[in-house]
């Protein structure tokens, strides 16, 4: 089941979930961070932003605490994670049941779009016979949504 598809409850519980069943505690701000970032599935916010956020609802809380979580969550693979230009920016992870994807970024309207995992993958690249490992496919240009208002 594509996380696109579920509700906010829905994609926040995957993540609690994910949560629950790792080494780490369950905390009330990690629990304040996941269910911040479900909002992010379909794009990326920075990571300064999110920590500004956490700031507004714990004033007293750590940068340093933040930035681990939103790690930990990282290898948990709740989240998805970029460096665009020094900019560490993340987002919901999008499809739990198939990390391995890419995505699409329209540079207009910056909405993400994902690209299917391993077998979608393979075919369009021309590699059926091979195994991928990790997948860092980001493509850039205008979604059809943007093209369709460039046309009019």
């Amino acid at each position: 089941m594509q996380i696109e598809n579920l509700n906010t409850n829905e994609k926040y519980q995957k993540g609690v979930n994910i949560l629950k069943n790792s080494p780490l505690r369950v905390t009330q701000q990690r629990l304040t961070l996941l269910a911040y970032l479900t909002d992010f599935s379909e794009e990326y916010i920075t990571v300064t932003n999110v920590n500004r956020y956490m700031h507004t609802v714990y004033p007293t809380a750590s940068s340093n605490t933040t930035y681990n979580n939103i790690n930990e969550f990282v290898k948990l693979g709740i989240l998805e994670e970029r460096n665009d230009d020094g900019q560490l920016s993340v987002k919901y992870q999008c499809d739990f049941n198939q990390i391995h994807h890419g995505h699409f970024f329209c540079t207009r309207c910056h909405r993400v779009i994902k690209i299917n995992g391993d077998k979608e993958l393979n075919k369009v690249l021309g590699m059926d016979n091979f195994q991928f490992q990790t997948v860092n496919l980001e493509i850039f240009g205008l979604c059809d949504q943007c093209v369709q208002k460039n046309a009019k």
